[in-house]
């Protein structure tokens, strides 16, 4: 497939109307659009991070070819990524954050399985072949993905503790890599057949990196799901806001208050298991520990 950049005017004409372009919705995806054109496409969302993006191709781009995949950019910087040969970029800098992003690329692909990649890993040369491979050998499963972040005994015994009812999340618990079902996969790479990503989309009502916004994507999926060792991700984790604890804090109790109103609503339990997880968050040997007053901060709402 060679290069091609599609501008936010004419891609998808699904959802672009007199009124220009919009939010690409769970409802705007085809579930029966035409599939197995070809057997995996990756697909990439990006914004303003194009040095990040082109280390993250170095990898991607090989490891497509050997397994004959696709590569699609959904780039909402306001210049475009020039890309290489073998690469599509949809340009779309109206959409507001990454889960508009993902739908968009989603409705672009037409492979049988797609496999989502943060702009900033390195992922293994055979990634491709072996997720394909999966596809075909395993089809009551949805979803493939590699461990890509392991945790001391201390930090998974308290999120068993504290991580009770709907905050509850196996990725945190996980020791080694392995292989093993699971409920959810790791945002930054996973793998997942097309027509079931289709049927529940994305929230695109999130805007900006819409922490949890996978976690999400996975409890509305409820689809078998599987952590598989062989396959080889590497998460940089490039970016600075990450060391900011304060930062983190507001981002995370939005997110756990999200997640209550979300899938927690009608628990009695919801809000103590809250607390506990906003307890968990604060946690100064936690990892990417957060501060109390940027938890304060996002509970109340204030910037």
């Amino acid at each position: 497939m060679s290069r091609s950049t599609i501008g936010p005017t004419t891609w998808p004409p699904a959802v672009t109307g007199s009124t220009g372009p919009r939010l690409v919705r769970a409802a705007d995806l085809r579930a029966d659009a035409p599939a197995d054109l070809r057997p995996l496409d990756f697909l990439i969302p990006t914004k303003n991070r194009a040095t990040s993006l082109a280390r993250t191709l170095a990898s991607v781009l090989p490891a497509a070819r050997r397994a004959g995949a696709g590569v699609l950019i959904c780039d909402q910087s306001s210049t475009p990524f020039t890309a290489p040969p073998g690469v599509t970029v949809l340009h779309r800098p109206d959409l507001s954050g990454l889960p508009a992003a993902r739908n968009v690329l989603l409705a672009a692909s037409r492979a049988a399985v797609v496999c989502f990649l943060d702009d900033d890993v390195d992922v293994g040369g055979d990634l491709g072949v072996r997720l394909i491979a999966l596809a075909a050998a395993e089809p009551t499963c949805a979803g493939w993905g590699p461990v890509v972040e392991t945790r001391p005994t201390s930090v998974r015994r308290l999120h068993r503790l504290a991580q009770l009812g709907v905050f509850r999340d196996p990725r945190r618990l996980t020791a080694r890599r392995c292989d093993q079902p699971t409920t959810a996969l790791f945002g930054c790479c996973f793998a997942v057949r097309r027509a079931a990503a289709v049927a529940v989309g994305f929230d695109a009502r999130r805007p900006g990196y819409a922490l949890g916004e996978d976690l999400d994507f996975f409890r509305r999926l409820r689809h078998p799901l599987r952590f598989v060792a062989a396959l080889r991700v590497v998460h940089r984790r490039d970016g600075a806001d990450r060391a900011d604890p304060v930062v983190r804090g507001v981002i995370k109790a939005r997110f756990l208050l999200w997640l209550a109103h979300r899938h927690g609503h009608g628990d009695p339990a919801t809000p103590l298991h809250l607390v506990l997880a906003l307890a968990a968050a604060a946690w100064p040997h936690g990892q990417e520990a957060a501060s109390w007053r940027g938890l304060a901060t996002g509970l109340l709402g204030r910037r």
